[in-house]
């Protein structure tokens, strides 16, 4: 049933020209400011899926400690033919100027009966590209655990909530397997 719902909302959002999603990179910093988000993964293909469409979910929680600073923790599952991939992630974000924000960041990964710790470091940028929309990318590299690359867009539905769409591409090795994971993640988050 919230898969079906969240998936009526996306297609609304695509016919309306909008778009979605979840979790997003952080852009904007505000002391005090929590937001929260869901978000779900769709057409994904792994590369240990012998190219079959896999999907997936999301959640994230972020806070800005100032207003430059931002501390988040985030949990996603990809449901792969061979294994489920979990991925949990504990970040601080730093606003270095409009526009530009590093990151870094310790992951948690489980899939094949196993589990691997790594750390991640990047940048993110982020710009308005009309009313109410914005565009972004992030790139983060690190150990061998965990690559990203990431680009989408958010649109403000209102004050306190976003929605977004976003194209990810990961790149695992856990257990010495190595695994890549990409595709489409859609969703809604709540500032408050």
């Amino acid at each position: 049933m919230k898969k079906l719902a969240l998936l009526t909302a996306m297609v609304t959002a695509a016919m309306t020209g909008t778009a979605f999603a979840a979790s997003v990179p952080v852009t904007t910093i505000g002391q005090g400011q929590s937001t929260v988000a869901a978000e779900y993964s769709f057409a994904q293909h792994g590369s240990q899926g012998n190219g079959t469409n896999e999907d997936g979910y999301g959640a994230s929680l972020n806070t800005g400690l100032t207003n430059n600073l931002n501390v988040g923790y985030s949990f996603s599952k990809v449901n792969m033919k061979h294994t489920d991939l979990k991925d949990q992630q504990v970040a601080a974000t730093y606003a270095v100027t409009p526009h530009i924000n590093l990151y870094g960041a310790g992951t948690y990964v489980k899939a094949y009966g196993d589990h691997d710790f790594g750390v991640q470091g990047g940048v993110i940028g982020y710009m308005p590209i009309a009313d109410r929309l914005q565009g972004y990318a992030k790139v983060g590299v690190g150990d061998d655990v965990k690559q990203t690359y990431q680009a989408g867009v958010s649109y403000g539905l209102a004050p306190d909530v976003d929605l977004n769409m976003y194209y990810q591409y990961d790149k695992y090795n856990v257990s010495d397997k190595d695994t890549s994971v990409r595709g489409l993640h859609a969703g809604v988050g709540y500032s408050f």
